[in-house]
């Protein structure tokens, strides 16, 4: 589901502020999260075990200690998560889990799932006292979400790039139980520009509940430096970044190949190079507020025997109308990613999305970034300061129609499931349209609720794979405090 955090500081909200403070170097963090969904999913026919309408439950506490001095910060933070509720039945043959509820069962393959893990465990060491400002050094399990170098200050611009830009391809937030990482991270921050390098590896979670593990045979590499907001332009931040994916587990990858031809991991593994860039601007007129961003990402690499050339980008514009009543806002987005054209001819062109947030780019998750092409509009309005309301009209399809239709949302366990699925296109490439409504209201700074609201009309991909019932809807009710 993602922290509320994210939903709260989401184009402009402000970020809360931690309670627990005990003396100037200690402080107790914590955090309570509550939620309720509501599946009434695409249904295959015939099919075993092809329940579509169920309900489930999900909890997590959070509770971390923060020490802070001049030369080294250290912080530890346990987790507990618990799925109630989950359906024995949503996971179809043909046609795998029906929803998140299915997928949640297949990985813990309980009813009611629950585990207690360490979340975070760092140490940051500053060297401002050694002569060198604004270096930083992390290490041990930390959360990261790329795009979030560092924040400008400006609480809108900082919204707009934690909810468009951050976490399009590594990330913490992944539904209930989150992400974490082992590894480094390494900063260099200047008042114009920052310089991030990391070497990670992610644990488990995701759909699983057991999240202490570190999901050993993959590593990660990130490096980005960032121009930050007003250095080269005004009002405007660039970024360059680069990762290095390395994937050997003991797993089958998903591709467009026939299953037979498709390699294991540990026999011929992922080496995928993706190097991108985006543009982020917003500027403050007379009358509203206007918005763009370009983001673009190029793959190479191995994709086990195949040799791995893919690319996506994204455009985006809005324009708020900050002197109305309820401060309407419209956004057009744009997203196109590669897919395959042939499986045979050695080369994998479909766009891989890494690691990416869970529900960040696709609220209602029955489709994912990958041989996507996603055109929408968004119209968030605020009828009071705490309060916002955000409509988006989606019209999905496939960029190309000899490949798969993809879901999933990236490797959460070390071994059985690639992490992302794959279903046959059938030369069809309407995936069809979703509408959907997200209300946010923050009682407090530490307190806050969300309803969100999806219905997918189905369209020829989809009403081919699920004859059963060709469109589906989801409704989840949830509440966050933060201490």
């Amino acid at each position: 589901m993602g922290s509320m955090l994210q939903i709260s500081s989401a184009l402009g909200a402000e970020e809360p502020k931690f309670l627990g403070q005990i003396n100037p170097y200690l402080r107790i963090t914590g955090e309570f999260y509550g939620s309720y969904e509501a599946w009434n999913y695409f249904r295959p026919s015939p099919a075993m075990n092809n329940n579509n309408s169920y309900d489930l439950w999900a909890l997590r506490a959070r509770l971390g200690a923060l020490l802070t001095t001049s030369y080294v910060d250290g912080y530890a933070q346990a987790q507990y998560v618990g799925l109630y509720g989950l359906p024995n039945d949503a996971v179809a043959s043909p046609g795998g889990p029906l929803g998140l509820g299915g997928a949640y069962f297949l990985a813990n393959q309980s009813t009611n799932a629950s585990n207690i893990f360490l979340k975070q465990a760092y140490l940051n060491f500053k060297f401002n006292s050694l002569g060198l400002p604004g270096t930083f050094l992390k290490i041990g399990r930390f959360e990261f979400m790329d795009g979030m170098e560092y924040r400008s200050g400006n609480d809108k611009f900082d919204g707009l790039k934690r909810a468009r830009v951050a976490q399009r391809l590594v990330a913490s937030n992944i539904v209930h139980v989150g992400r974490s990482f082992d590894g480094f991270n390494a900063v260099y921050d200047r008042p114009a520009f920052n310089i991030t390098a990391s070497g990670m590896r992610p644990t488990q979670g995701g759909f699983t509940v057991q999240g202490q593990n570190e999901i050993s045979d993959i590593n990660l590499f990130y490096g980005a430096l960032t121009s930050k907001k007003d250095a080269l332009l005004p009002g405007t931040e660039g970024r360059l970044f680069y990762i290095n994916y390395d994937d050997k587990r003991n797993t089958q990858v998903v591709d467009n190949r026939p299953a037979a031809d498709r390699p294991r991991l540990d026999s011929q593994n992922l080496n995928i190079h993706t190097i991108g860039a985006h543009l982020l601007t917003l500027h403050q007129l007379n009358s509203g507020s206007v918005d763009a961003l370009l983001w673009g990402a190029y793959q190479f690499g191995d994709w086990t025997s195949q040799d791995h050339q893919a690319w996506a980008i994204a455009a985006e514009a809005g324009y708020q109308w900050t002197n109305l009543d309820f401060k309407p806002w419209l956004r057009a987005h744009y997203f196109l990613s590669s897919g395959d054209d042939d499986a045979s001819d050695g080369k994998h062109k479909t766009f891989f999305s890494v690691l990416p947030n869970g529900r960040g780019y696709a609220k209602f998750p029955f489709y994912n970034l990958m041989n996507m092409q996603d055109a929408f509009i968004q119209m968030t309005v605020s009828p009071t300061p705490q309060t916002r309301v955000t409509i988006d009209l989606h019209h999905l399809s496939l960029t190309n129609s000899a490949d798969l239709f993809y879901g999933g949302l990236g490797p959460t366990s070390s071994s059985g499931a690639f992490g992302y699925s794959g279903k046959p296109s059938s030369g069809k490439s309407d995936v069809g349209q979703l509408v959907d409504i997200s209300f946010t209201h923050a009682l407090t700074k530490e307190l806050s609720w969300r309803f969100y609201y999806g219905h997918a009309f189905g369209g020829s991909v989809t009403r081919n794979i699920y004859s059963g019932k060709k469109d589906a809807d989801m409704v989840y009710v949830d509440f966050n405090f933060i201490f």
